[in-house]
């Protein structure tokens, strides 16, 4: 799991939206931008349905489904595991961007109603390591079973261990050196806004 949560894959979809013949001011690209921020690592949805003309249960439901996204981007169905330690890692992938913290700056116009907002992020950094440490945890408790079990139950012993070491993690989350990030936001030939996807997944680099 990269420092920074799974935003590339847990981003709500950055509504393409068009604002008239003035276009879009500096203001409202700050806004635009923070609106994704809020529904993607918040779940908070309320400025940003006003700016995608979306329902609160669109959005939620899109929130929702990209969770289950990274569930399956992880391969953790595939391993046979409970569906009781799936459900907690489910939830803890959703703890795991609601601790992501970042400020979003003025909008700059940097050409004909284009802009750049300098994002700045403070990355959580607490899953370092963790896999050694559960590595370590795992190889010692089987060291004191009378018999190696099967793969199916060491697989299960093994997820179980990590997401006991996340969630540790995650109730006392520690945090890096702040990172900033600039994003554009701008029109298309058609003036039709919309903020550049390569610039959101640099913020989960």
């Amino acid at each position: 799991m990269k420092k920074r949560g799974i935003l590339a894959l847990l981003l709500i979809v950055a509504v393409s939206i068009l604002c008239g013949c003035g276009g879009m001011s500096a203001k409202d690209a700050q806004s635009y931008l923070k609106s994704v921020l809020d529904a993607s690592y918040k779940g908070e949805f309320g400025t940003y349905i006003d700016w995608t003309k979306s329902t609160k249960e669109e959005a939620k439901k899109l929130y929702e489904a990209n969770i289950d996204v990274a569930i399956e981007e992880s391969g953790l169905e595939n391993l046979g595991l409970s569906e009781e330690l799936l459900a907690n890692y489910k939830q803890l992938y959703e703890d795991v961007i609601n601790l992501v913290q970042y400020e979003v700056g003025e909008a700059e116009e940097t050409g004909d109603k284009e802009y750049t907002i300098d994002v700045t992020l403070e990355p959580f950094i607490g899953f370092e390591g963790i896999q050694e440490e559960t590595e370590t945890a795992v190889k010692e408790e089987l060291t004191k079973m009378p018999e190696i079990p099967d793969q199916s139950t060491i697989d299960e012993m093994y997820y179980q261990k990590l997401y006991d070491v996340m969630a540790e993690k995650v109730a006392d989350p520690e945090y890096g050196d702040t990172v900033t990030v600039t994003v554009t936001v701008k029109p298309d030939s058609e003036g039709v806004y919309f903020i550049d996807q390569s610039d959101m997944a640099a913020l989960d680099e």
